[in-house]
């Protein structure tokens, strides 16, 4: 039995945050496989026609051999052959009011033993239905059925044994394989109300609540006496969000003051859809003193739990869920929720695997799961998960998603095309502002290996950059991404304009700062770019590559003794960038072309999507 070991969780839910885009060096990207295209030919068959093997007007034959030949008509003439006739047809008619006299005799007599084999059969389907031998019964009523369709014996004796093996094949999850068995069941007896109610929870827990209420309602109809059906019928009628009727079945199931598990688990629910919390805790509570076992009430007690903001009550209740039901996916879907949420991707993952694992159908499941792969680092096993999610799921945000994971492995070639999947869905700032970071990391990739081919995707990022600011003016990402961009192309002014832009909306933006340092050294501002990077490393001393462009603008500028000292402050936290900067130092490499393959990174995005608990 699968049990989980949680902890105490605040359940925060936090803003979503877009794509940046920084310096570092990044492996060679993998190429897109070649399409394959498949020539198709369609061959049209000719018109067909029947042939004669001669002529379609070729002269019949004579009755006697042709010609213009006499024929005889024998000694009689005429008369005799016309008094023959009559004879024979009188002969005739006497012949076949004897057969059919004999036939009506026959038929009789097959009539009556044909009623007895089937009265026979159809006593000998309910001693083997009184045996427990279900599938003889309905072998024996059928062939009643066969003999006599009237036999109403043999017609209600074999509603009855397919609706024993209906139940049989239904098992304890009401399995849908039973519903022909239960179909049958009642188109041979309408008046059959077990079959009736067992169809409704059957087609209940299949998901086609419309198919419940009608079974439901019809074994009601034909038997009064059972009312402990309003209660999951109520429920059906809730899950269609029906809840005026569903309170109404409510009132009928609880008549006379008894007490069920379905009554209760009804009563909580409804009063869950009424936000009255309290009532719906103490509903479930008295569910699962009825029946300790059940799992669906120790999950629905979690959501009551939840919207009472007792996070650590809701994840027990789930607990107790999944360990009475293992497999319990809407428990662990929830239990997935509550710990991404809370940041605990690890076990966020392992719950929505249960999910995925008994329903692989779930995309939100599998969305949800990409997401904690994504968190996780995951990219590989991410990317999966969002494929099989994108089969359903059709948002800008998936694929948003999915571009960058695509991204973080190196498929620029996909991640790019994922991302305009993305803007298509929604052409907002935010989504060009993503392609322009997948172009521009392309381009990176390419600059050793094909440079004409970076410079056209640099073109490309610099396009849908400056169409992302266009749109949304405060967007800081689509500024810092332009500014990047320029910085690569080598256009500083328009690359400081960009990044100064970035930083008047987030001030203390040290990724700004340290591509602005970049842009005013290139402009030959030293001044300007060293207090760019000293800024930046200020607010985060552990900035290597912000320590590592301050230390080379100060041995730029002729501040040796400056630069040594920020060099030893890097080797504390970086040997082999300090060792690289030594290098600068010396002269053995120009700091330019170094920083262009050292100071583009893809950050770590904290981008956590708010998961709605699903009721």
């Amino acid at each position: 039995m699968t049990k989980f070991n949680l902890e105490t969780l605040k359940i925060a839910s936090t803003s979503f945050v877009i794509f940046s885009m920084l310096f570092v060096a990044i492996p060679a990207s993998r190429p897109a496989a070649a399409q394959d295209l498949v020539a198709t030919d369609s061959i049209a068959s000719g018109s067909s026609a029947f042939v004669f093997r001669e002529s379609s007007k070729k002269p019949q034959a004579f009755l006697a051999g042709g010609g213009n030949a006499f024929v005889r008509e024998g000694a009689g003439g005429v008369s005799a052959n016309r008094r023959t006739n009559t004879q024979i047809a009188s002969a005739a008619k006497k012949r076949r009011l004897a057969a059919v006299a004999a036939r009506k005799r026959a038929m009789a007599a097959a009539r009556t033993k044909k009623l007895k084999l089937s009265n026979d059969l159809a006593k000998a389907g309910e001693n083997d239905l009184d045996a427990g031998r279900t599938e003889d019964a309905i072998k024996n009523f059928r062939a009643s059925l066969k003999e006599n369709p009237r036999n109403t014996r043999a017609s209600e004796g074999l509603s009855e044994a397919l609706t024993d093996q209906g139940t049989t094949l239904a098992g304890d999850r009401n399995s849908s394989s039973a519903i022909p068995a239960l179909e049958e069941a009642v188109k041979y007896d309408k008046t059959n109300a077990e079959a009736f109610a067992k169809l409704g929870a059957v087609y209940a827990a299949s998901g086609d609540f419309a198919a419940a209420i009608k079974n439901y309602s019809q074994a009601i109809t034909l038997d009064k006496d059972l009312v402990a059906l309003n209660a999951p019928l109520g429920i059906a009628y809730l899950e269609t969000g029906d809840v005026g009727k569903a309170d109404a079945a409510l009132t009928l199931a609880t008549r006379g003051a008894v007490e069920t598990v379905d009554s209760k688990m009804l009563e909580g629910r409804i009063r869950l859809k009424q936000n009255r919390n309290n009532e719906a805790l103490a509903a479930f509570d008295k569910a699962l003193q009825l029946d300790p076992q059940n799992a669906s009430a120790a999950y629905y007690r979690g959501q009551a739990y939840s919207r009472m903001d007792e996070p650590a009550k809701m994840i027990d209740s789930y607990k107790q869920a999944l360990n009475l039901e293992p497999n319990y996916s809407p428990a662990a879907f929830d239990m997935g929720v509550a710990y991404y949420n809370a940041g605990d991707y690890k076990n966020a993952a392992a719950s929505y695997e249960i999910v995925v694992s008994e329903d692989p159908t779930n995309a939100q499941a599998h969305a949800n799961l990409a997401s904690c792969y994504r968190q996780l680092g995951r990219y590989e096993e991410a990317n999966a998960q969002y494929k099989l999610a994108s089969e359903k799921i059709k948002t800008d945000e998936l694929y948003s998603e999915w571009g960058y994971c695509l991204g973080k492995v190196n498929d620029w070639n996909n991640a790019s095309a994922r991302l305009l999947t993305a803007r298509d869905l929604n052409p907002a700032a935010i989504n060009d502002s993503n392609i322009a970071w997948a172009y521009y990391n392309q381009a990176v990739e390419q600059q050793k290996t094909s440079p004409s081919a970076a410079k056209a995707n640099l073109e490309l990022s610099r396009s849908f950059a400056s169409k992302a600011v266009q749109q949304d003016p405060k967007l800081d990402a689509a500024y810092l991404n332009l500014g990047s961009t320029e910085n690569r192309l080598g256009n500083y002014p328009a690359a400081v304009a960009a990044l100064k832009s970035a930083l008047n909306i987030r001030s203390d933006w040290v990724i700004a700062m340290n591509q602005l340092g970049v842009g005013y050294r290139g402009m030959n501002n030293l001044t300007d770019a060293i207090s760019m990077f000293k800024r930046a490393t200020d607010l985060d001393g552990n900035y290597t590559l912000g320590l590592f462009n301050l230390g080379a603008a100060y041995n730029a500028s002729g501040d040796k003794k400056a630069a040594r000292r920020i060099q030893d402050r890097l080797g504390k936290l970086d040997a082999a960038l300090a060792n690289t900067l030594s290098d600068v130092f010396k002269g053995k490499i120009s700091v330019d072309g170094l920083t262009r393959g050292l100071t583009n990174e893809i950050p770590k995005v904290p981008h956590i999507p708010k998961i709605k608990l699903p009721y």
